[in-house]
């Protein structure tokens, strides 16, 4: 048997991020309670000054879909896995030793990624993942230091399973009630970091 709708089976079968037009759970949990910690994730860090074989080798031993980019703690940005190829694919001569610019690599990085802090409510990742259509949200603390980063696809897993969210029942017939999701992100949640490029971070609310 076989239970949920069509789209939970995109989810399972598909592994597609999904998210319902309606929603109908309430959160009391934070980003720090399900984000990937920083220690877990498989950075590139500019300051290392990697060569292009270090390059390489970091796309040959995973399948990652791209990296979070960071100037040793400093969280910089996220470069796609095809961007990071192209990056190397375009380098004047093929030698493994050569090392690409941290200008150079920052030119293929999104510097522009959303960013929230690590106690901002489940709701507003909800709201972001929904609204704005990012697949990503990277966790950020004091000076902008990498936490840690949260996807669409764990965030809908650990609501799928339960483990966070509480479902909100009609009151007369004691059934989940769909829920509007609010349908703006308030304006205070955007900063400028550093007075450079326009990166959002989101304060818990």
């Amino acid at each position: 048997r076989i239970n949920g709708g069509i789209y939970d089976l995109y989810i399972v079968l598909k592994g597609y991020p999904f998210l319902q037009e309606e929603l109908s759970t309430t959160f009391t949990e934070t980003c720090c309670d399900i984000m990937e910690c920083c220690v877990q994730l498989t950075t590139l860090d500019v300051a290392e000054q990697q060569t292009s074989k270090d390059l390489r080798r970091l796309l040959a031993s995973s399948s990652f879909r791209g990296f979070p980019v960071v100037n040793g703690e400093h969280f910089v940005g996220y470069i796609e896995r095809h961007s990071l190829e192209r990056l190397l694919d375009g380098m004047q001569t093929a030698q493994e030793e050569e090392r690409p610019s941290p200008n150079n690599v920052l030119r293929y990085t999104d510097c522009t990624v959303m960013r929230m802090l690590p106690f901002a409510s489940l709701s507003q990742v909800h709201k972001v993942f929904k609204q704005l259509g990012c697949r990503n949200i990277f966790i950020v603390g004091s000076g902008d230091a990498l936490l840690g980063m949260l996807s669409k696809k764990a965030f809908l897993r650990y609501l799928k399973s339960g483990r966070v969210g509480r479902m909100v029942k009609h009151p007369s017939t004691g059934t989940p009630r769909h829920m509007t999701a609010p349908t703006e992100i308030d304006s205070n949640m955007w900063r400028l970091p550093g007075g450079t490029a326009r990166l959002p971070v989101l304060h818990p609310g």
